[in-house]
């Protein structure tokens, strides 16, 4: 007779499409595809009248369990009603153990299961190179049953700095839909809707326009590369709130208004097929998902990646396997435009390479069965542990 299913709660202390909520959900869905009970509990407030999150929760079949705050901070009041409300729910309803995904929830999880031993609280990391050393996340990362983090780097990082016992810690490649970032699948013609030539050489980069995004190196770079390669052009998917500052005017400085475009946000297929019409996938610094989800895609969409060597990146793109890794600086960025449009045999060794390695790393099903075995290890452990006291 088989056992039960595993019965999950996961945590999400946000309402905004933004850092892993995509993975989250992504993850949620497998887990589900692999037999385990799960439930998704996410922060219900809108902010600016639509709750993202939620509505993305929906169309993946999970109905959110909308009953506690969730803020994205830590609030008192908020916080002190989640507890009381967490541990509620949980003496009301049976799981195996809490999956938390953002500190707040953590913390909440924490305090809601002090008086249950029984119950394992398991935090994934999406810092890929681990958390910032304060006391919060040292108190995190210790009353935690388990991290899985992004990379090996954070693991360390994060062992080394928390002193944490080295057996609490996993690391688990961070995934994407496959099926979704298939450049064999009809794609919108996205060269034809954003008024790029066949014949163009593109360059592009997913990123939000922030100031420590690393966009001035990136311009410079591209203006040299530009004087050799008319053309060549850099398609920026992405925008900010200071985009004015640090994109439009410089590239106006820089006479690359013809060279530049700017898609803003897109969505669905047509940010899929913006992938596909590059040539080159650049990415020079993690933002709020340090598990740089972009340059998994791009990868998946069979581009050479330009990347810098800023946190996790080396550990996703290998250098002269799958793209060059460089420093950042605009020399290097040039010398790396200027290798991967030259020698075509390189590029198109390097984009089937990325290919083959996001089809054997980044698969969602891999991604869950390497989550449930964590989870079964910590079930293990900590039923023992209890059974010790």
């Amino acid at each position: 007779m088989n056992p039960p299913p595993l019965h999950v709660l996961h945590l999400f202390s946000n309402g905004k499409w933004t850092g892993p909520a995509e993975l989250v959900l992504n993850l949620c869905r497998a887990l589900r595809e692999e037999g385990l009970s799960l439930d998704f509990a996410c922060s219900p407030r809108t902010g600016s009248g639509f709750n993202k999150v939620q509505e993305e929760a929906r169309k993946y079949g999970i109905e959110p369990l909308t009953f506690l705050h969730l803020p994205k901070h830590r609030h008192p009041l908020r916080n002190w009603q989640d507890i009381r409300s967490l541990r509620q729910h949980l003496q009301a309803k049976h799981y195996d153990l809490i999956h938390c995904h953002l500190d707040n929830d953590t913390l909440i999880a924490l305090k809601a299961t002090a008086s249950m031993p029984h119950l394992p609280v398991i935090r994934s990391s999406y810092e890929g190179v681990g958390f910032s050393h304060t006391r919060r996340h040292k108190k995190l990362v210790l009353r935690s049953n388990a991290i899985i983090e992004a990379s090996e780097r954070a693991r360390h990082a994060d062992q080394v700095q928390f002193s944490a016992a080295p057996e609490k810690f996993y690391v688990v490649d961070s995934a994407i839909d496959l099926q979704r970032f298939n450049p064999e699948r009809a794609l919108p013609d996205m060269r034809a809707q954003l008024g790029l030539d066949d014949g163009a050489f593109v360059l592009g980069i997913v990123a939000r326009i922030q100031t420590h995004r690393h966009y001035d190196d990136l311009f410079k770079a591209f203006a040299s590369f530009v004087a050799e390669v008319p053309e060549a052009v850099l398609l920026v998917i992405g925008r900010g709130t200071k985009q004015q500052e640090l994109a439009f005017e410089p590239v106006r400085s820089l006479g690359l208004q013809e060279h530049v475009h700017f898609s803003g946000y897109l969505n669905q297929d047509n940010y899929v097929g913006a992938l596909k019409a590059m040539d080159v996938g650049l990415f020079l610094t993690p933002g709020t998902d340090g598990t740089c989800r972009a340059v998994r895609e791009k990868m998946a969409m069979g581009k050479a990646m330009i990347c810098s060597d800023r946190g996790m990146l080396p550990e996703i793109v290998a250098d002269h396997e799958t793209g060059l890794v460089t420093d950042g600086s605009p020399e290097a960025l040039l010398h790396a435009m200027r290798v991967l449009y030259e020698d075509t045999a390189r590029r198109r060794a390097y984009s089937n390479a990325a290919s083959t390695a996001a089809k054997s790393r980044f698969s969602m099903n891999a991604y869950a069965s390497s989550v449930i075995s964590i989870y079964k290890e910590v079930l293990d452990r900590n039923t023992k542990t209890v059974k010790d006291r």
